[in-house]
C-alpha cells in the first residue's frame, strides 16, 4: 500500500492511494507519531508527503509554519516535495499545460512554476514569492523576517493584523481586505511578469473562501502587470480538491 500526505501549516490530509483519506489539524499532533500509525494500521510501503517548506534533496530545511521534521524516522522509503511544486504538477496535469504558476493563499503564500519541468534554482528553492520583501510589517514572519509578502497575503497575515489592528479577522474588513487584495495583486502580477506562465492558477483556504478575489485579479491586474504579461494568461481558481495531495500522488507513480 502507498500513501500520498500534504503536510500544511494548519493541516495534515492524507490518502491511501486507492483507499481511504482523512485529515487532522497540524498543529494539534505530532506528526511523525501521527504517520507511523498510518503506516502501521495500513501496512503502507511507500510515502510522498508534500510539504510547506524548503525541501532539498529529499530533506525539509525549513519549514517557516510546522517545526523540523526528520522523515528517515518513518523507516519506509519515503519522498518529500515543497507542497507548491507537488500543486503545480497536479495542475499541469488537469489543464495538460506545461506552462503553469500556482499562487496559493493558505497559513502561509507560495508558488510553484512549471516551464516544461518544475522551476527549482539551486536549492530547490525557486517559486518561494511569499518570502520576497515587500514592505515591513509591525510583526514578524516565520522565517525571522518583518517584510516578507506572506505577512500582507497569506492566512496567518490576517490574523496577525487583525489583532495588530484589534478587528476581526476577516477580509470583510476594509483595512484587512485593502492590505490583502494589494499583496495578492503585487504577487500576481510578479509571477507574470517573470515567468510569462499560460495558465495562473490561484488556490489556498483564503482563496476558496473568497472565491470572488479571482475576478478582483482579472479585473485590477493590468494596473500591476505589463500588457505582454497578461496577454492571452488564464487565471482560474483551482478546480482540484486539494492540489498538493494530488501532485503527492503523481510523485508515488514516479517513485
Amino acid at each position: 500500500m502507498r500513501l500520498a500526505v500534504d503536510l500544511g501549516g494548519s493541516w495534515l490530509r492524507w490518502e491511501v492511494v486507492g483507499g481511504e483519506n482523512g485529515k487532522v489539524p497540524s498543529q494539534n499532533i505530532d506528526i511523525l507519531e501521527y504517520l507511523k500509525e498510518l503506516i502501521k494500521d495500513y501496512k503502507i510501503k511507500k510515502i510522498a508527503i508534500s510539504v510547506a517548506g524548503q525541501v532539498e534533496k529529499n530533506r525539509l530545511l525549513s519549514a517557516p509554519n510546522l517545526s523540523n521534521i526528520d522523515f528517515k524516522e518513518l523507516e519506509i522509503p519515503y519522498i518529500i516535495e515543497n507542497d507548491l511544486k507537488c500543486a503545480v504538477i497536479a495542475e499541469g496535469r488537469y489543464y495538460n499545460s506545461n506552462s503553469i504558476c500556482t499562487l496559493f493563499s493558505g497559513t502561509g503564500l507560495g508558488s510553484g512554476v512549471l516551464d516544461r519541468e518544475v522551476i527549482r534554482g539551486w536549492r530547490n528553492f525557486a517559486g518561494e514569492i511569499g518570502h520576497i520583501p515587500y514592505q515591513k510589517a509591525p510583526f514578524y514572519c516565520g522565517c525571522g523576517k518583518d517584510n516578507c509578502l506572506e505577512l500582507y497575503a497569506s492566512g496567518s497575515a490576517i490574523k496577525k493584523w487583525a489583532e495588530y489592528l484589534g478587528v476581526t479577522p476577516s477580509l470583510k474588513e476594509p483595512q484587512i481586505y485593502q492590505k490583502y487584495t494589494k499583496a495578492l495583486l503585487y504577487a500576481s502580477a510578479t509571477l507574470l511578469s517573470l515567468f510569462n506562465p499560460k495558465f495562473l492558477i490561484l488556490g489556498g483556504g483564503v482563496i476558496e473562501a473568497n472565491p470572488s478575489l479571482i475576478e478582483l485579479l482579472k479585473v485590477k491586474l493590468p494596473l500591476y502587470a505589463p500588457p505582454f504579461a497578461l496577454e492571452g494568461v488564464v487565471i482560474e481558481k483551482s478546480y482540484l480538491k486539494n492540489p498538493s495531495l494530488e501532485g503527492a500522488k503523481i510523485l508515488l507513480e514516479r517513485f
